[in-house]
């Protein structure tokens, strides 16, 4: 895939992303409700960064479906849908890190890649899910 290719994927996976936790935010408790407002705040950021970045390579910018496919029936739904949209984040991520030679969207890569990981492994932590971690985030 073409730079331009991932960039796109990751901001429709970050559009994907915004719109489970605004599914999933309603289902949980406070204060789990706040960290999914964060996260939803940090997917809102990286999606603008990543948008900024086609629009400076005069590329498309993917525009966000009508919906998506997502049904929470509670709460611990809730925290497997959370814990799903952030390991997919994590995939997305991995395939700029192994898929650019530029130093600054490898770098971008690395830090979406964390920032997924972390995150997931927050949400399984919320889940109960042990172990709240993985080996090698973003690798399937």
């Amino acid at each position: 895939m073409s730079e331009v290719d991932l960039l796109r994927t990751l901001v429709e996976a970050e559009h994907a992303a915004i719109y489970g936790y605004g599914v999933l935010g309603a289902r949980l408790p406070e204060p789990a409700r706040q960290a999914a407002r964060e996260a939803d705040d940090a997917h809102r950021a990286r999606r603008d960064q990543l948008e900024a970045l086609l629009r400076d390579r005069r590329a498309e910018v993917p525009a966000t479906q009508a919906v998506y496919d997502v049904a929470v029936s509670g709460p611990r739904a809730a925290l497997t849908l959370a814990v799903r949209l952030e390991e997919g984040m994590a995939l997305r991520w991995n395939d700029l890190v192994g898929g650019t030679d530029q130093r600054a969207l490898r770098a971008l890569g690395i830090a979406g890649l964390t920032e997924a990981a972390v995150q997931a492994a927050r949400w399984r932590r919320a889940l109960g899910s042990r172990p709240g971690t993985v080996a090698l985030p973003g690798t399937g």
